[in-house]
């Protein structure tokens, strides 16, 4: 076999690598996502109680404001009462000085249940404190354990990347960008063993001269039929009456009735 061609054979074999390389780093990202849902899981009823808590806070914040307002109504209308001129404008002014009143007691009576409310919940969050700092410890030591065996995986990567570059300038630009085109249509594998006078790809057999060459290791062969760049490895093919005898049990199967 030429030197090419070797080349080419050993490159083959290292994108193949390569190929399962990007599927594992995947995994690791994978596994990534999992050690976190699981604690996400885990914390779910923590998760469901900080939120209610958060709303809680919004919504007493909301009900302090909106209580402010309406003392600010009543210490208004309190004052325009010692204003009015008139029988109509006192009543209006009783009648505002009233509502503003029954408005800031509904608030206040929202109040003390909302901050009933959030003395509960702010126990049931601290409740789960010890639970969770647990689980998020073993959650983060699990997250760094993955990283260290991921970058210590793509370090090897770097290694198979590095002799892919230098075959890659081992071997001249034809073939290379050849090798490079057969593998971009055939889905990886641009090249393709001959046993017993067939692409072991696509199951085509050779003429007989392109046979002989590529069994002589004489130059670069393609697959007539599939295009893939042929290569022989003596110690895989059959003896030639292991070959006779499968050609004629063929013949003779496809001759039967």
């Amino acid at each position: 076999m030429s030197q090419d061609l070797e080349l080419l054979v050993a490159l083959q074999e290292t994108d193949r690598q390569l190929a399962e390389c990007q599927t594992k780093t995947r995994l690791f990202a994978a596994e990534r996502e999992r050690i976190e849902a699981e604690f996400q899981r885990h914390i779910a009823a923590f998760t469901t109680a900080q939120t209610n808590l958060d709303a809680v806070r919004r919504r007493l914040r909301d009900l302090e404001i909106e209580l402010s307002q309406f003392q600010a109504q009543f210490a208004k209308y309190t004052a325009d009462l010692q204003r009015v001129r008139n029988q109509r404008e006192y009543e209006t002014a009783i009648r505002e000085i009233d509502t503003a009143k029954k408005s800031a007691a509904q608030c206040e009576s929202k109040i003390v249940e909302a901050q009933a409310e959030l003395v509960a919940l702010e126990a049931e969050v601290a409740s789960y404190a010890p639970d969770i700092e647990r689980r998020r410890a073993e959650t983060d030591a699990a997250l760094a354990e993955n990283g260290r065996a991921e970058a210590a995986y793509l370090a090897e990567v770097e290694i198979i990347r590095h002799q892919r570059r230098e075959m890659e300038a081992k071997l001249s630009k034809a073939w290379l960008t050849n090798y490079n085109r057969v593998s971009k249509l055939r889905g990886g594998q641009a090249l393709s063993q001959v046993i017993n006078g067939t692409c072991s790809a696509c199951r085509m057999r050779l003429r007989p001269q392109v046979h002989s060459l590529v069994r002589q290791g004489i130059g670069i062969h393609t697959c007539d039929n599939c295009g893939r760049i042929l290569f022989y490895r003596p110690e895989t093919e059959a003896p030639a009456s292991v070959e006779r005898a499968s050609v004629e049990k063929a013949a003779a199967a496809t001759a039967e009735p």
